[in-house]
């Protein structure tokens, strides 16, 4: 009986320390109850009826805690500092990578008022082939390196190549991948090297340099989107000039795509949309436009405060009396690129 106690004892053990004065009112009277359980327990008095009663205010606590996203000792959690662990880690995802640094397009040839300014260009493909050399040590102290290289068919740049020494992933992780795998790329730059390259002599044509390659599970969804042909607007630069001068700057008709972070739900599909810059999340914004939801559109019933999301956006009004920008939200998605390491 004694190592059934025991057992038992460990198995409640965060609800036997849940401290009383930390929890909501609920908390506090399941709490009061199991101290008083606690000593008939231990007494023996009416022990059958008083150990299934304490089970059964375990398990009420336990589902207190998950519904009221408490922790196990019964106190409130931190909701400011998981909100903001929360954005550490979205900011480390490839789908925020790609809005902050690559702007996508459906036509790269025929680039139009508000294309065109980023040093970063995106594009995918399939690995369709993949070597591994060695780069001679350049001293007796050092070991040979073994490198992987990669070539891609790339969907508007043809056949490009890079070597795993310069291109890191997303998140800064050493690139791999296989033959066939499709890939994200970013690049700064394409261009040939000459033979002091450690690169296989057929891989040296276009060579990809100062950007990140990542493995995705399908085509960006940028390419499903030629109804709207949208301009993507790269961070949030055209956006908070607008925001501070009130003058659109685009051609009339021209929508546009951002990855926008929702700052408030304001109610009856109108959101307050913050461009500060990432990380000064958690102080009050100093820039903010407004977005309009229809409540047809599809995607909208996942739209919340603290949220990324994707959005293709038309028809600005500037507002005078408001003194703000406000655009109509024509497509919504939660995601455009998904990361084969990633978990959505």
């Amino acid at each position: 009986m004694q190592a059934i106690r025991r057992v038992g004892c460990a198995l409640v053990l965060p609800f036997l320390l849940a401290a009383e004065s930390k929890a909501p009112d609920e908390g506090r009277a399941i709490l009061a109850e199991r101290d008083a359980l606690i000593q008939k327990i231990a007494a023996g008095e009416d022990y059958e009826r008083s150990v299934t009663r304490f089970i059964e205010l375990k398990k009420r606590f336990d589902k207190l805690v998950v519904e009221l996203k408490l922790k196990p000792d019964g106190a409130p959690i931190d909701r400011q500092r998981l909100a903001m662990e929360k954005q550490y880690q979205y900011q480390r995802t490839l789908d925020f990578r790609v809005g902050e640094q690559c702007p996508m397009n459906i036509d790269p040839a025929n680039r139009r008022n508000g294309e065109g300014g980023s040093v970063f260009r995106a594009d995918f493909g399939k690995i369709v082939a993949k070597k591994t050399v060695k780069i001679p040590a350049k001293s007796g102290f050092d070991e040979d390196e073994q490198v992987d290289t990669f070539q891609i068919a790339s969907a508007k740049s043809g056949l490009v190549a890079f070597g795993a020494k310069e291109m890191k992933t997303h998140d800064g992780k050493p690139f791999a991948g296989s033959v066939g795998d499709m890939v994200f790329l970013c690049f700064a730059s394409a261009t040939s090297h000459g033979s002091g390259s450690y690169l296989p002599a057929e891989f040296r044509d276009k060579v990809l340099g100062s950007g990140f390659a990542s493995r995705i599970k399908g085509p960006p969804r940028i390419v499903s989107k030629t109804k709207w042909n949208p301009i993507h607007l790269v961070g949030r630069g055209l956006l908070r000039s607008v925001a501070r001068d009130g003058r659109w700057p685009l051609d009339a008709g021209t929508t546009v795509l951002s990855h926008i972070f929702i700052e408030r739900d304001l109610g009856g599909g109108r959101f307050e949309i913050r461009l500060d810059e990432p990380h000064s999340l958690g102080r009050p914004s100093d820039l903010t436009f407004l977005l309009e939801v229809p409540s047809g559109l599809k995607g909208h019933e996942r739209l919340g405060t603290g949220e990324w999301v994707w959005a293709i956006m038309s028809r600005p009004v500037i507002d005078k009396q408001l003194r703000k920008l406000i655009l109509t939200a024509e497509d919504l998605e939660t995601s455009y690129v998904d990361a084969v390491d990633e978990s959505k």
